[in-house]
């Protein structure tokens, strides 16, 4: 036998899982990685301690601190524009007007004789 083969005899595979190291290891890092802490939703207390201290002058309108997206301001708000578009569309038209012809004949050039 070689050195190498009783250093690889020896030694544990990478992903030998019966290798005690590796369970000491896999341990720890389950200790380490164990459950996040409960997170805190900073910016709706920061809103209603607002709210609350300013009377309602900051974040009165309660769409901005909604949980659920204001889906009907949403589309009243793309109907409108595409209203507008609309409008636009049917005053510009008729402003365009016709492409005027274009003459396709070339210009005669004037050719000067060579200088001495």
């Amino acid at each position: 036998m070689t050195n190498e083969d009783r250093d690889s005899q020896s030694l544990p595979r990478l992903s030998d899982p019966d290798d005690p190291r590796d369970a000491d290891v896999r341990k720890l890092l389950r200790g380490a990685l164990g459950a996040e802490p409960a997170s805190v939703d900073v910016l709706a207390g920061v809103q209603k301690k607002l709210r609350e201290r300013s009377g309602g002058k900051f974040y009165a309108d309660e769409w901005s601190t909604a949980k659920q997206p204001p889906t009907l301001t949403f589309l009243v708000t793309s109907a409108l524009m595409l209203v507008v578009v609309v409008i636009a569309y049917a005053v510009l038209a008729p402003l365009r007007g016709h492409a005027a012809p274009v003459q396709t004949e070339p210009v005669p050039v004037d050719v000067l004789p060579p200088l001495h």
